[in-house]
């Protein structure tokens, strides 16, 4: 081969040793989402890129991120470097409930609260769910950034206008579609929220089965959510459930709501393992017995009126009384303010918050009372007319909310003159001084509440 052929060969050569600065100064020129492709086009690029690693992993896994980190934090993300910040800054246009968190502008956002931001994905049709399934057919990994999703159907916008067949048909094709969207993809969901129609409305049978074959695909599950699965068919529920096993779950947190009586104990009594359980949130008809076992219970609420002293004698004599550090009760009748108070020493160690939607009746000449509740940071009563009194011996107290502290008067003048008696006895009090801890009050009627502080 002649020196002229070698030369020409040379020349054609691509040198394998530029080929990494070339294709490096190509990625330079890449938008974001390119640049993920380009990562994921083979192993060796994506070693290539290695430390350009922030460039390309923010844009993916933002969501996730800010679904994990306090909210704190965000401001201190903003200022990594501009695409860090322009990147949290679009966020609020695709999740609202972070709009509010932000103060998007040209300076860098203002943080308000120190409470976890949650991201969820939302499906409200049939055809979003197809959409996304076709969008993520590729998709190496979690598509599901926060691991929460939400599903309710709300696609017809004229509902009232249909006949009941056709929303039902509607609602299990809806329900269908989620079906195969968890088969596919609920092994990445942690929390789920499930909304299966409105208040009353009497779904079909057939929902009961695509909600279990939902559950069968969430096998990695820690907070669920369901509303409204009433079908007013208790027997035949019973029955496809005896044929049907619901599944067993590693929950620690349930919220139930206007859902058929024998569902929620089919599911209490088979979904949870009770040593897991730590929130429970139900309106049931009674206080279900499987709740005693639920030994590391850390948040009970029972918003229907139907606890009872009974109930909360039960707890007490529990061999290990669980380490309740949020309480809501509602009892079937007013009770009398000081035996409540005193009923819950036996969580004296860790309770912490304490709401008490029924009234409570004052009790005269408690002033020198004892009662052990050293932890209780936080009280709301939604109708209590009494004496501060009873506030003193909680001595952690900071925030005391009563939401009822005077009877709701048509006159205005009637209105003000029990509030201006409000202020008069909380002023007599001398609350401030004899509770140091305390740091507000809020005082007034629902729509009216005011604060009052040190």
């Amino acid at each position: 081969m002649t020196g002229d052929v070698m030369e020409v060969l040379d020349y054609c050569h691509f040198p394998a040793e530029n080929i990494l600065q070339v294709w490096l100064s190509i990625y330079e020129k890449l938008g974001p989402d390119d640049k993920v492709t380009f990562s994921r086009a083979c192993a060796e690029w994506h070693e290539w890129v290695a430390r350009k690693r922030t460039d390309i992993l923010f844009p993916q896994v933002a969501v996730f991120l800010l679904g994990r980190i306090p909210i704190s934090s965000l401001k201190q993300c903003r200022t990594v470097c501009r695409s860090w910040a322009q990147k949290i800054d679009s966020l609020h246009q695709y999740y609202p409930s972070a709009g509010s968190l932000f103060d998007i502008g040209t300076e860098y956002a203002e943080v308000g609260s120190d409470e976890d931001i949650e991201f969820k994905t939302e499906f409200g049709s049939a055809d979003e769910i197809r959409r996304f399934m076709t969008e993520m057919s590729r998709h190496p990994g979690n598509p599901l950034p926060g691991r929460f999703i939400s599903l309710e159907w709300n696609d017809v916008e004229h509902e009232n206008a249909l006949g009941l067949r056709e929303i039902d048909r509607l609602r299990i094709e809806y329900w269908t579609a989620v079906t195969v969207l968890l088969s596919n993809f609920g092994n990445y969901i942690q929390s789920a929220f499930f909304e299966f129609g409105e208040h009353d409305d009497q779904l079909p049978v057939e929902i009961v089965g695509h909600f279990l074959n939902c559950l069968l695909n969430l096998p990695n599950l820690q907070r669920l959510i369901f509303y409204s699965l009433e079908t007013g068919l208790e027997v035949e529920v019973e029955e496809y459930l005896r044929l049907n096993p619901l599944p067993r779950l590693h929950l620690e947190e349930v919220e139930i709501c206007n859902v058929d009586n024998c569902f929620v104990e089919a599911f209490l009594n088979s979904c949870l393992v009770p040593a897991n359980v730590k929130f429970v949130w139900l309106c049931p008809p009674t206080v279900p017995q499987v709740v005693y076992s639920f030994v590391n219970l850390e948040s009970l609420i029972i918003r229907s009126s139907v606890f009872t002293m009974e109930d909360l004698d039960r707890f007490r004599s529990l061999p290990q009384v669980p380490p309740l550090r949020a309480l809501t009760l509602n009892f079937p009748s007013d009770m009398n303010a000081l035996e409540v108070f005193t009923a819950l020493e036996p969580f004296s160690d860790t309770l912490t918050s304490l709401n008490v939607i029924s009234k409570l009746n004052p009790v005269d000449g408690i002033n020198g009372i004892k009662i052990n509740l050293p932890n209780l940071e936080e009280v709301t009563l939604h109708s209590y007319r009494g004496t501060f009194d009873l506030f003193v011996p909680l001595t952690s107290l900071k925030i005391l909310r009563i939401y009822k502290p005077y009877i709701r008067r048509r006159r205005r003048k009637r209105l003000v003159a029990q509030i201006r008696e409000f202020e008069r006895r909380l002023n007599e009090s001398n609350i401030w001084e004899r509770m140091p801890a305390l740091q507000e009050i809020r005082a007034g009627l629902f729509d009216n509440m005011k604060l009052y502080e040190r």
